[in-house]
């Protein structure tokens, strides 16, 4: 059976070895480093104001059902005797920094997910710091010595392993799950714990009755292939196993991130053309923003009914990540085309260049000084737990 203890035997040599080390309610124990006051009691991290949302909340407050991507509102009424706070941007990225630096004395391989999670490979280092029990618990002590703060970690031949072992080790413990023991462990657990599993790739599947990694590993590919399609149904149900190759690595870093469509017949309603320069930047917004960087620029890409194409691009006035700030920019360069060429369009495209300077996942907070990012961040939330079409921004 997976260990929730030091198992106390050896690992096998041949096996990678991965952890997944998460800081549990991180913005809140960070906030209570400067206020001890905090401590013990329910604390909710994200926008204080009527259209706030929860970016996340002190295992206090989660007893009585508040989570992350809530409306503040409905976390207020679930638990008003809660301490509702804003948060602290340049904190959280601090101390993120100082936690990645920690991390790095143990591996040369660190891969940050975002500010408070990394996965590091840890595999050949028995020698070092002794079974990856032992590492591990060296790790949390470390972290909680010199940052006061708690983590947990999970520990699995592969980041997907590593990854769904992490939620059975919080708050603040260890859990780990070996190769052989992968299919057993994720057999009983529902489809949607599975890394990657949305939404409506979950509802396809409750359609075919799977309610479990174990059904979903156990359906033949046929109805899978139909109800995922045929490039994901053989991946999906290798994962549902426990089995991923998937190599340890930090994604190359594009220096540009777009994304474009062309429509079935050419449009010249600028109404429309708004609407979907709207979604298009809500796609490049949100991988904007997993990428942890800030863009220089934006750009827009237009192709006309004869197949003419033009680009347009402009600076922002400082390094941004937001939906707002990309745009007002975007949109002003639309304007400015469709007045020099009134054709209908067939294809719009948008895109962001000049990535750089740290940005990383840190809000779902109120406004000022980074509202754009804030409110960009509580949107990107609430469409990864409930689906990319769950909600958008209003015109206007």
């Amino acid at each position: 059976m997976p260990d929730s203890e030091n198992p106390g035997e050896r690992n096998n040599d041949q096996e990678r070895v991965v952890f997944h080390v998460d800081l549990d309610a991180y913005y809140v124990e960070v906030e209570r480093q400067n206020a001890p006051l905090l401590r013990g009691k329910p604390v909710v991290i994200g926008g204080t104001g009527p259209r706030g949302v929860v970016a996340t909340a002190s295992y206090e407050a989660r007893k009585f059902g508040v989570h992350s991507a809530m409306a503040t509102a409905v976390a207020r009424r679930l638990c008003p005797q809660a301490i509702f706070m804003r948060g602290n941007h340049d904190l959280y990225r601090d101390v993120s920094k100082k936690f990645m630096d920690i991390l790095r004395q143990y591996s040369p391989v660190v891969v940050p997910v975002s500010v408070d999670e990394a996965y590091i490979d840890m595999s050949g280092t028995e020698r070092l710091y002794g079974q990856p029990f032992d590492a591990a618990n060296a790790i949390r002590k470390a972290v909680r010595d010199e940052l006061g703060l708690p983590a947990s970690i999970g520990i699995g031949p592969s980041k997907l392993v590593a990854k769904v072992s992490t939620e059975h080790a919080k708050p603040d413990g260890i859990f780990q799950v070996r190769q052989q023991e992968a299919e057993a462990f994720f057999a009983p657990q529902p489809v949607r714990n599975l890394p990657g599993i949305g939404p409506k790739a979950g509802e396809a599947l409750g359609k075919l009755s799977i309610s479990t990694l174990g059904q979903l590993a156990a359906t033949p590919l046929g109805p899978l292939r139909r109800a995922l399609g045929p490039n994901n149904a053989d991946h999906v149900q290798r994962r549902a196993r426990g089995i991923d190759n998937a190599p340890l690595r930090e994604r190359a870093k594009s220096k540009s991130i777009s994304a474009e469509t062309t429509f079935a017949t050419d449009v010249s309603s600028r109404s429309e053309l708004e609407k979907v320069l709207k979604q298009l930047i809500e796609r490049v917004g949100t991988r904007l923003r997993k990428s942890g960087k800030r863009a220089r620029n934006t750009s827009i890409k237009l192709r006309y009914g004869d197949f003419t194409t033009i680009t347009r691009q402009r600076t922002f006035p400082a390094p941004g990540d937001g939906d707002q700030l990309i745009y007002d920019t975007a949109h002003a360069l639309l304007v400015t085309a469709m007045r020099q060429r009134g054709d209908p369009i067939r294809l719009i495209g948008v895109g962001v260049s000049g990535l750089g300077e740290q940005a990383a996942q840190l809000s779902l907070l109120d406004p000022n000084p980074m509202a754009d990012t804030d409110t960009s961040d509580a949107l990107d939330a609430i469409r990864e737990r409930y689906g990319s079409e769950a909600i958008s921004r209003g015109s206007g």
